[in-house]
């Protein structure tokens, strides 16, 4: 064979190998995506019920106490931060108990004997867990729109804020999911992290009320920029730079994304 033959062999065979990593890509996330979606009482549903809750409580009964914000009602004003709390959650919590129960039951062994590369399997479960959080903020939304009329200021900035933070929190919980002994320790982030960053991020005020020092602490919490993201996509008010928000959520979620890779490369808390 000559040296141009077995070039082109070599060629061949690479573009073989990588398509089938591309596929095994596709079908570790398809198969994800399936997991959740057999569970739609468990995974989808409650959010869209949480959701209504807030609306007829915030809406009805105690948003008519308070004044309007930036020439909104006091629920519209809050809805992008009660969508961004149901992406958020349900991202986080698909990628932390899927790590968490492919480490308990061993089955992560099998993904990481696949030739799939390190970037590819974290890739796969980050987008399993895009797509359970935008597939209840979409439902979300439509519960918006249905209830109280909720509009939608730029639905391509809607849509990307909202696949950038489950992406930011898919990675997160990637990284609780391989550091948790215990169902027990997922619930300590939620509590200790996840839940007040998110109530302490503009979803239920605004931070113009706030005095500077508080109003600086809020500029230090990423949910923030996120909060404001989907509150310019949907209601076209921005309290601080859009682009910034961008910026920082997308620097946010790339480091993270980062970080979930290497602990794979290094086998943390995934080795026997």
């Amino acid at each position: 064979m000559s040296s141009k033959d077995l070039t082109l062999s070599l060629s061949a065979h690479a573009a073989t190998l990588s398509q089938k990593k591309w596929a095994g890509f596709f079908s570790l996330s398809l198969r994800e995506i399936e997991r959740f979606l057999t569970m739609k009482s468990m995974t989808v549903f409650p959010p869209l019920i949480s959701t209504a809750l807030y609306i007829i409580v915030f809406g009805f009964f105690m948003g008519r106490q308070i004044v309007d914000i930036h020439g909104f009602s006091y629920i519209m004003f809050i809805l992008p931060g009660l969508l961004l709390m149901s992406v958020t959650m349900n991202a986080f919590m698909n990628a932390s108990s899927i790590l968490y129960m492919a480490r308990y039951d061993q089955t992560i062994q099998d993904v990481l004997l696949s030739p799939l590369s390190y970037f590819q399997i974290v890739s796969a479960y980050t987008v399993s867990s895009i797509v359970r959080g935008v597939l209840v903020g979409v439902l979300v939304c439509v519960a918006g729109v249905l209830l109280v009329r909720m509009p939608i200021h730029s639905p391509a900035i809607l849509l990307l804020f909202l696949m950038i933070s489950a992406q930011v929190f898919g990675s997160f919980g990637i990284m609780i999911g391989l550091r948790a002994e215990h169902w027990e320790h997922i619930a300590i982030y939620i509590n200790f992290v996840v839940t007040p960053l998110t109530f302490l991020g503009g979803v239920f005020y605004s931070v113009s009320l706030l005095p500077p020092w508080l109003k600086t602490l809020n500029l230090l919490n990423p949910m923030f920029y996120m909060v404001n993201g989907l509150r310019y996509g949907i209601l076209g008010i921005s309290e601080v730079s859009i682009l910034g928000s961008f910026l920082i959520t997308l620097l946010l979620g790339s480091t993270l994304l980062g970080i979930t890779v290497y602990l794979f490369k290094i086998g943390y808390k995934l080795k026997t």
